[in-house]
């Protein structure tokens, strides 16, 4: 038995749904902390599912779906669409390398870090991983980018947490990421969850 491809219905292998990219995007998600946030591939393959599960994956539910409206990009805070469009931004460079003259004026994306310990940021944030700076202020490390999807994506799948209820934790720890931001204010511990701990392992050239 098999499926006829009519109109236009793309052909897809075994993914049929939202839920079931979102189970992919688990499955990269878990690849992706394995690796110690340093792996391109797996870093790209999150990137990509992430920002499809939410652009384009919505075609798969019914107009009332509750984790379809959650999708809405008039539904959300402004705080969660720089997110998303910084994700996009990676998904289309990394897929495409050259944007298209419009996608390069809407990228919000201004620089790629290695995360070299030469990099101030690095210094700054303690984090010897690849991160984006986004405009002038924000700063994403991968693992930080990582943590604030998987939570906008648990509230997006979880139909107990109405539209209304966007996390206030997620705000917080996004707006934290506008280094001007900073000003010694004490973050929730929901938003540090979020955040996560950073444990740097010293390296040869450290303790030479």
């Amino acid at each position: 038995m098999g499926k006829t491809i009519t109109g236009n219905t793309g052909p897809t292998l075994g993914i049929e749904t939202s839920a079931d990219m979102y189970n992919k995007l688990k499955f990269e998600s878990a690849r992706l902390q394995k690796t110690g946030w340093n792996s391109a591939y797996d870093t790209f393959n999150f990137i990509v599912t992430a920002w499809h599960l939410y652009n384009d994956w919505t075609k798969s539910k019914d107009s009332s779906s509750l984790s379809k409206s959650k999708r809405n990009p008039n539904k959300l805070p402004e705080s969660m669409l720089l997110v998303l469009s910084s994700v996009k931004d990676l998904c289309n460079g990394s897929k495409h390398l050259t944007l298209t003259p419009e996608a390069a004026r809407k990228r919000q994306v201004n620089e790629v870090h290695t995360g070299e310990i030469q990099s101030w940021l690095a210094w700054f944030t303690q984090e010897r991983i690849p991160g984006i700076s986004v405009d002038v202020n924000w700063y994403f490390s991968i693992r930080v980018l990582h943590n604030i999807v998987m939570h906008y994506f648990e509230w997006v799948f979880d139909d107990e947490k109405p539209l209304k209820s966007f996390p206030p934790e997620l705000s917080e720890a996004i707006i934290h990421c506008n280094l001007s931001q900073r000003n010694g204010k004490a973050l929730s511990m929901s938003a540090k969850e979020i955040l996560g701990k950073v444990i740097l392992e010293p390296t040869k050239s450290d303790t030479d």
